[in-house]
């Protein structure tokens, strides 16, 4: 009996866990703030991971960008009512969107931002996205949904510069 009330309490721990992941992936959806956000991407045609375009929203780590740390990248708004990743900083920006990660261990990886670097979608979406992509006068908008630095991907088009 009491073998029992343990495995049972063991189960709903897991699932209990589970939930909070789940719950804590999704609070940005439906609590975050929108914003469009200015990034490349290509489709990189990975056939383990699935199909989806690469995202690159422009954030760049330098020599003095600290290791091994959370970091806070600062959006910055443009004429056109989109945003751009403008810098990293190690304290949350006042008064601005942001995205927190952490910064990789060793210099040579680039810097994560917590899985909105892919969009997944179906292979042929894909290979279209990735041909409007690569017309010099073409730039992707991901709509984002931020909560408390965290992003998810809510939709991307692909649009020619003004």
């Amino acid at each position: 009996m009491l073998k029992a009330k343990w495995l049972l309490i063991a189960c709903g721990l897991q699932f209990a866990l589970i939930g909070t992941m789940f719950i804590n992936a999704y609070l940005p959806i439906y609590f975050g703030t929108e914003v469009k956000v200015i990034a490349k991407g290509y489709d990189p045609r990975d056939l383990l991971a699935g199909n989806f375009v690469w995202l690159n929203y422009g954030v760049e780590l330098t020599d003095t960008t600290p290791l091994n740390t959370e970091v806070f990248v600062r959006l910055e708004k443009t004429s056109q009512n989109t945003f751009i990743a403008k810098e990293i900083l190690t304290k949350p920006p006042q008064n601005a969107p942001y995205l927190k990660t952490k910064t990789p261990k060793f210099r040579a990886y680039r810097l994560s931002l917590g899985g909105i670097e892919k969009y997944f979608t179906t292979k042929e979406k894909a290979q279209e996205m990735q041909s409007l992509l690569a017309k010099p006068n073409n730039q992707a908008i991901v709509t984002l949904k931020i909560f408390r630095g965290k992003a998810r991907i809510v939709d991307l088009k692909v649009e020619s510069k003004q």
